[in-house]
């Protein structure tokens, strides 16, 4: 649920402890009806992608599953993520143990080292080894959000994990190190398309098989903007604007960066990718649509699920970019006669 955030920090832990971490394949047909066919009806889209993924793994030693709590203070996950691994244990292969660890920023880093430092009890490996394996996981991590800051795309940031012991990627570790930039993504951008911001999970955002290769497809009709290009500050600024906090982490970061692309003129038009049964996309969902039809904003949602057809994906994205072009070509060509209509007039 996290792995296209943290991937990065607990290869580099493991790596430390000279321990092998194996990941399964990208998602296919296979994964996908296999996690459909093994998880709850209830549970959303990402859950039964995840069950179909633990299914997959064959011949290893143990299946690394952590209680992810909170990722930051004064915040907490969704819900559904909070249940893991107990909702998904039945998922994973039989004879395969599972470990797992609470991960709960929300009492700070201290509490955190601590768990690894019982977790490492279980990998036979002592509290010196943990504090220098914690280290090098913040490292990988840097490097990560480093590589994502000059415009790698996801994979092409995975490989260099890869191939960590090349001299020129860890000059890049090091670089890194000494970076203090916040999480910026950027594609080369093209004057004459319009610039479309796509919101939504990370699960959801960059995992290509569910989202039928929607990052792509955007690309090549639009210049694209996503969570990572609005800085953290911003997205702290959007929050404070609330008069309750947000306390879903995910949740935070796509209101924060969705109301910064609401006022943002440059950007002409918003997607917003869901997954149907998620409760909390439901909150941002609505409170972004609000925003964005106050700023008379373009703003559409695309709703996955197992049954969403490619097709019709395709169609609307279609539709959504051909709306916005043709209100930037004609939204200038204003009639000489008749009465003047301010923002809040609703006839014509």
């Amino acid at each position: 649920m996290y792995y296209y955030d943290y991937y990065p920090f607990w290869a580099g832990f493991f790596y430390s402890l000279g321990i092998e971490l194996v990941t399964s394949s990208p998602t296919n047909r296979g994964i996908m009806e296999a996690g459909l066919k093994k998880a709850s009806d209830d549970t959303c889209l990402p859950i039964k992608v995840l069950v179909g993924h633990l299914q997959a793994f064959k011949g290893v030693d143990a299946v690394f599953i952590p209680r992810l709590v909170s990722v930051e203070q004064k915040t907490y996950l969704c819900p559904k993520i909070l249940g893991l691994p107990e909702s998904v244990l039945g998922a994973v292969p039989e004879g395969i143990p599972v470990l797992t660890l609470n991960v709960n920023m929300r009492e700070g880093r201290r509490s955190f080292l601590k768990e690894l430092e019982k977790f490492g009890v279980q990998l036979g490996k002592s509290r010196g080894q943990i504090h220098q394996a914690l280290s090098e996981a913040y490292k990988w991590l840097r490097h990560y959000e480093y590589l994502r800051k000059e415009g790698w795309d996801f994979e092409e940031s995975i490989s260099c994990f890869d191939q960590i012991m090349d001299k020129s990627t860890g000059d890049r570790i090091k670089k890194a190190d000494n970076n203090t930039g916040t999480d910026e993504l950027s594609y080369p951008e093209q004057d004459n398309r319009p610039t479309i911001a796509l919101v939504g999970h990370s699960y959801l955002t960059y995992e290509n098989y569910s989202n039928m290769n929607l990052l792509q497809k955007l690309k090549q009709k639009a210049n694209l903007k996503v969570i990572e290009n609005v800085k953290l500050e911003e997205i702290e600024a959007q929050h404070m604007s609330l008069r309750k906090k947000i306390f879903w982490s995910h949740a935070k970061k796509i209101f924060g960066a969705g109301n910064s692309y609401v006022s943002n003129l440059e950007v002409d038009g918003i997607i917003y990718l869901s997954c149907f049964g998620c409760g909390t996309d439901s909150l941002i969902n609505d409170i972004l649509a609000r925003n964005a039809r106050i700023s008379h904003k373009p703003y559409m949602v695309i709703t996955l699920d197992e049954h969403t057809g490619e097709a019709g994906v395709v169609t609307r994205l279609e539709a959504f970019v051909d709306m916005i072009e043709r209100r930037l070509n004609n939204e200038t060509n204003l009639s000489s006669y008749g009465e003047c209509l301010d923002r809040n007039s609703s006839i014509v």
